[in-house]
């Protein structure tokens, strides 16, 4: 049987609360699968499951995974030094000393004259509820830890559990670290992205193999959910992508509603955002909408760019400095306002120029002519 992240996450929570060591999925999203696919309950690696743009689990795997955890015999006396000082980075040790840190100090700056020193005996009682939820392997760490007088103890099997779960999200992170197509060692960053059934890491070679560039044919065409998913965009490599990849959703223009392309997720996200006209062919790519092609205009978003690209600011006659930051938004009657600000003043100079809609239509045209211009 399926369960939804939610329903796993009280599945979970029902079977192991009388434990030990209670397990929870609170924590798990979307995102959390892109490390590696899997989800640690304890030291077992538990499978996720894309469909339909949704991540789930398989019952079998939740209840196999709450029984073994079930199984770990914890002794209230045998208590060892959790090493929290001396921890490395990246360690679930260093977390932990990161929440406690991070927790005393905020409750030494609530009292007058506080400080940590002076109140870590009593933190094992006042750590914030928010902290002591934080989780580890699906696992809630502090509320079974205690504070010596000196050290932060934790129940010895625990902390072995805690390592192997290490040792077993390593290896996993290791497995993905190669393409699933030829077995080449993955570069992950440019790699490995999102398909419809999870995250694959193909190499551009496999990529180019498994999907194939897109040539247009939808161009000019109205853009329909239904339509979208009778054809997968994965049978595409992305527009974007200096180097092939494969892409997952079909792209499209929000201010005429036609098809534009097969986009990745990264490229997908970054079309929606500030600074996408600066990319290769970022422009080109926008025109395959033929509405905006003809009307020699962008979506929204992106007009800001442009005024931050061809809208000559003159600074205030009450500096003469040359400009840091700038901030740019889009306002719903189309103007762009610009925020600046001079750090070089105390208290710092702060001003907003807006550029009228028309004018900003302007920038967009000539924007374009030019980018039409130099592709001939």
């Amino acid at each position: 049987m399926w369960l939804s992240l939610q329903s796993a996450h009280q599945r979970l929570a029902d079977l192991t609360h009388h434990t030990a060591v209670p397990a929870y999925l609170d924590h798990v999203n979307r995102y959390t699968f892109a490390a590696s696919g899997h989800v640690l309950i304890g030291d077992a690696a538990v499978h996720g499951y894309k469909h339909r743009q949704r991540w789930r689990f398989l019952d079998r795997d939740i209840q196999k995974a709450a029984r073994q955890l079930a199984e770990l015999r914890i002794d209230a006396g045998d208590l060892v030094d959790a090493c929290l000082a001396s921890s490395e980075l990246g360690t679930w040790r260093s977390r932990v000393s990161n929440w406690i840190s991070e927790a005393l100090y905020d409750l030494a700056l609530g009292k007058p004259g506080g400080d940590t020193a002076l109140i870590e005996g009593a933190a094992g009682e006042q750590l914030p509820e928010a902290v002591t939820r934080r989780t580890i392997a699906s696992t809630r760490p502090l509320p079974l830890m205690a504070w010596s007088g000196s050290v932060w103890l934790i129940p010895r099997a625990y902390a072995a559990l805690l390592d192997r779960s290490e040792e077993t999200e390593a290896r996993l992170v290791e497995q993905d670290e190669v393409c699933s197509g030829c077995g080449a060692p993955a570069n992950r960053e440019q790699w490995r992205s999102s398909s419809a059934t999870g995250f694959v890491a193909l190499c551009p070679p496999c990529a180019a193999e498994s999907s194939r560039p897109y040539t247009g044919h939808l161009r000019g065409r109205q853009y329909t959910k239904a339509f979208a998913k009778r054809s997968r965009a994965d049978a595409f490599l992305c527009q974007m992508c200096p180097e092939p990849r494969r892409a997952l959703y079909w792209d499209h223009c929000h201010v005429h509603e036609l098809f534009r392309g097969p986009l990745c997720v990264r490229c997908n996200n970054a079309e929606g955002g500030s600074g996408f006209i600066d990319r290769p062919k970022a422009v080109e790519y926008l025109l395959q909408c033929t509405g905006c092609r003809a009307q020699r205009t962008l979506p929204p978003q992106h007009h800001a760019d442009v005024v931050r690209r061809l809208f000559e600011f003159e600074p205030p006659e009450a500096c003469a400095h040359e400009v840091s930051w700038r901030w740019f938004h889009v306002e719903d009657d189309g103007s762009v306002v610009a925020r600046f600000r001079c750090y070089q003043h105390q208290p710092a100079l702060d001003w907003a120029v807006t550029v009228e809609a028309d004018d900003v239509g302007i920038l967009v045209r000539r924007f374009l002519e030019k980018e039409l211009e130099s592709d001939l």
